[in-house]
């Protein structure tokens, strides 16, 4: 069963039908946006201003670099009308589009599954209750770990999501971490079942070197780069259309395009910058993506994915993304 399948099973078998939501009809009306001082200037400016943005909004899994999706997005509507629900499906594959990420064909196998509902917290409750390997599929730095699962499943946020990453080889393509339910098919002599084991390992074919990833090095590692990047594969986004108040087809896409093509914090502290990540709590009423977003999403899919570490690879956004804010600052 396709994973958006599955989730509409499990979501419509839960009776949590949509309440309406309310689109913003007029194109024309003047958007209310709060300036903040904080941003209009480069200044302290934006050297740590940038740096303080990215720690705000950067969530990756546990001991784990930024991930981005590598291959290609297929986003998808759950429990909505599709003459509603397209149009902003249609507008996170267009800012996936603009990012260079590739975006599936019509029917292609929905790996950004959005879920329309009246209840968020009950059809979060749901769905982990009834498929917990949607969410944790048991192996350490897939996803953003215990906490903010509760999170997640408890609180009142009217958009809440959920990405997995895998760490894989970037010169194969192949992912370069064992998951439950691997077999390796390369054979494990007595020597190394001794070692491992103790003794026998069972099928010497499905033992802990025998299903391990093979990560073939040809002196791209250092100390400065790794031999593997990490790579979103599924994202869940739960909307709760009662608590979303008056917003457009487009702000609530370009809201969904942010939290599902990066690895966003559901907590994250947003007020003192214009993003669209303040769309419910009147930050960035009337509006959509911002340059801060556009300068983050940038920063994270043109910085080098391979890096040792978390922190280096977050500095390499960081240097981007202050080029970019000073680009956009000099055109004005």
């Amino acid at each position: 069963m396709s994973l958006i399948a599955l989730i509409s099973a499990l979501v419509l078998g839960a009776g949590a039908a949509p309440a309406p939501v309310q689109i913003q009809q007029d194109p024309a009306a003047e958007p209310q946006v709060t300036q903040l001082p904080s941003v209009e200037a480069l200044g302290r400016a934006d050297q740590d201003a940038v740096r303080d943005f990215v720690g705000r909004v950067a969530a990756p899994a546990s001991g784990r670099g930024l991930a981005r999706w590598e291959g290609q997005v297929c986003p998808g509507a759950v429990n909505f009308q599709p003459e509603v629900a397209q149009p902003i499906v249609d507008r996170i594959a267009d800012v996936a589009r603009e990012l260079d990420i590739r975006v599936g064909a019509p029917g292609c196998r929905a790996n950004i599954v959005v879920v329309f509902t009246n209840n968020g917290p009950g059809v979060a409750r749901t769905l982990i209750e009834n498929d917990l390997r949607l969410f944790r599929i048991g192996v350490s730095g897939l996803d953003q770990g215990a906490a903010a699962l509760r999170t997640f499943e408890d609180g009142d946020q009217p958009v809440r999501w959920w990405p997995l990453s895998m760490s894989f080889d970037p010169r194969t393509g192949q992912r370069a971490m064992r998951v439950p339910g691997d077999r390796g098919g390369v054979k494990v002599d007595e020597w190394v079942q001794q070692t491992i084991c103790g003794g026998p390992c069972g099928n010497p074919d499905d033992s802990i070197l025998g299903a391990a990833p093979v990560i073939a090095i040809t002196g791209g590692a250092s100390r400065v780069n790794s031999a593997t990047e990490d790579a979103l594969f599924k994202v869940i986004v739960i909307v709760d259309v009662a608590r979303i108040g008056v917003v457009s087809a487009d702000q609530l896409g370009d809201y969904l395009a942010m939290v599902s093509l990066a690895q966003i914090g559901q907590d994250a502290e947003t007020g003192g910058f214009d993003s669209v990540l303040n769309l419910f709590d009147g930050g960035a009423q009337g509006r959509g993506l911002t340059d801060w977003d556009w300068s983050y999403l940038r920063a994270l899919y043109g910085a080098a994915g391979a890096r040792r570490s978390p922190a280096s690879q977050a500095d390499s956004v960081i240097r981007i993304m202050r080029s970019d804010r000073q680009r956009a600052e000099a055109a004005e």
